[in-house]
């Protein structure tokens, strides 16, 4: 079993870099986070983040090394795998993606009121932007809310929960990228505050595929993940009962 396990990531660590790269000329469309998300939702935690590794530096040798890159990718993705394969073997509360997902949009709200301490050449740039995320967090969070009211049994409100987690994972990368970059390569104030806005600009069309993808998708690649390991219906051996 374990040497089957082990398969099962190298597979996935392949089908990870030949989807990137297949999408990589199409700007904000990705199919990365999807695609692990099921994965380490059926697999569990250690598969993930075995699999987020493995991606995570064997795709220099199609990109090249780039340290910030390598660096970001081996901390998001690691936890990302960590997050999302503990969640596939616990009961997750249904309210806590929506609660987290309102507080996300809450607070680009209300940075765009109060304003953020930045030049004036780009106050006016940032409060659009922030508005803009607002309106998509407000937007996939009213969906994640109807899904859970219309929701039949646990797999509707399991996949409006999930859903909600992998946009709150989606706009996290941008933050995180926006951290670690400028600090790694040294960047002065002001690039820093321009490498910011470019991001933003990348992140918002990136949080709707990701909402599309995993909505459209989730489900049938967890039906097809957990065929692989010999279950017909994903989490027989988890905690909880369909």
């Amino acid at each position: 079993m374990r040497a089957q396990k082990v398969a099962a990531c190298a597979v996935e660590t392949a089908l990870l870099i030949a989807v990137q790269y297949a999408l990589g000329f199409v700007p904000g469309v990705e199919l990365v986070t999807v695609l692990l998300l099921g994965f380490c939702y059926v697999y569990g935690a250690g598969c993930g983040m075995l699999t987020a590794v493995a991606f995570s530096l064997l795709r220099c040798l199609v990109w090249g090394f780039v340290p910030n890159v390598v660096v970001l990718y081996l901390v998001y993705y690691t936890l990302f795998a960590l997050a999302f394969g503990t969640l596939g073997r616990v009961r997750a509360r249904a309210w806590i993606a929506p609660v987290l997902l309102a507080l996300t949009a809450g607070g680009c709200a209300a940075a765009a009121i109060v304003g953020v301490p930045v030049g004036a050449l780009y106050a006016r740039r940032l409060t659009a932007l922030l508005w803009t995320l607002f309106a998509i967090l407000a937007a996939i969070l009213l969906f994640s809310v109807v899904l859970l009211a219309l929701g039949r049994g646990e797999r509707g409100k399991e996949l409006a929960s999930v859903t909600a987690f992998a946009v709150l994972f989606t706009v996290g990368f941008s933050l995180l990228d926006d951290v670690l970059t400028p600090l790694m390569l040294g960047y002065t104030a002001e690039a820093a505050e321009a490498y910011f806005y470019g991001s933003f600009l990348a992140m918002i069309p990136q949080t709707v595929c990701t909402a599309v993808s995993v909505f459209v998708l989730f489900l049938p690649l967890c039906e097809v993940f957990a065929r692989t390991v010999g279950r017909r219906e994903m989490g027989q051996k988890s905690p909880r009962k369909r």
